[in-house]
């Protein structure tokens, strides 16, 4: 049976210095390609069926009218041995995801909205029925850059194992924006850590007589990526390193992206498309 691979954008819970009247996510890597597209186009060249962005509510509607509801499967979106070409294409389909309200303040970093968004796509899809159930979900972070594409010759990996990208033998466990592969086991750890690792409100939680600091209480929300994923186990994961690789999480390394990458262009596959509503062909929406 086909393995079903969740692909999680997570956007929210990122500290940065851009203070931009627009999101993070939203930043420019060329014309008309913005980065929270380069990592939607990750996750469909890496083989997912499915795409769940994490984002707060006051910005899913600037993020949804640049990606739109889906993307065509790359693999299917040309072949030209087809007589009918739109009859073996594979659309993708991009789901919205807010942060729980009990987590704003509390573990609401951007780790946490990668495995919030696991979470929450399991125990969605499986309500729909076991043969859609994630076997594995694949992390995008749109805060650094490095080509799309490269995720494409390394589907079979990705849906087969644990698979996690690198540069200079650095992954996601020395900070870096790189993707990875989680099972739901490894998210339902992830989830248990959030918990044992953390400070609460109160020092003791039995006698509730004494509260932590403002600064203190609740040190998950500041935890980097580091912090949250020392706990995963890679040393049997297929690797696949990555020739360039630029974080675009402040200004400094934004400004440094642009300067060596002045010829990068948006992947075809990019492409604003929404579903039809229900009893609705194209062209007769009111």
């Amino acid at each position: 049976m086909k393995k079903q691979i969740a692909g999680i954008v997570p956007v929210s819970g990122l500290k940065s210095d851009f203070n931009m009247p627009w999101h993070e996510s939203l930043m420019p890597l060329g014309p008309d390609y913005l980065a929270i597209q380069r990592s939607v186009a990750e996750c469909a060249y890496a083989g997912c069926n499915t795409i769940w962005i994490v984002c707060s509510d006051d910005i899913t509607p600037l993020i949804r009218y640049q990606v739109g509801e889906k993307i065509q499967d790359p693999v299917y979106n040309y072949r030209h041995f087809e007589r009918n070409k739109a009859d073996v294409k594979r659309p993708i389909r991009i789901y919205y995801v807010p942060i729980a309200i009990r987590d704003i303040n509390k573990r609401d970093n951007l780790a946490w909205s990668a495995i919030f968004g696991a979470r929450t796509a399991d125990k969605t899809l499986k309500q729909i029925s076991t043969h859609v159930r994630p076997d594995r979900y694949y992390i995008s972070w749109p805060y650094a850059y490095y080509p799309p594409w490269r995720l494409r010759e390394h589907r079979k990996e990705i849906s087969e194992g644990d698979f996690a990208l690198s540069y200079n033998h650095q992954t996601v466990k020395d900070n870096l924006y790189l993707g990875l592969t989680l099972t739901t086991e490894q998210i339902d750890c992830l989830i248990t850590d959030s918990r044992t690792t953390s400070t609460g409100l109160w020092k003791d939680p039995e006698t509730r007589k004494e509260k932590f600091s403002l600064e203190d209480r609740f040190s998950y929300k500041n935890f980097d990526l580091k912090q949250v994923f020392g706990s995963v186990n890679i040393t049997t994961y297929s690797m696949a390193e990555v020739e360039n690789y630029y974080p675009i999480d402040c200004w400094k390394g934004y400004c440094g992206f642009l300067k060596e990458n002045t010829e990068i262009r948006k992947p075809s596959i990019l492409s604003y498309a929404e579903w039809n509503e229900t009893g609705v062909d194209d062209g007769e929406r009111i």
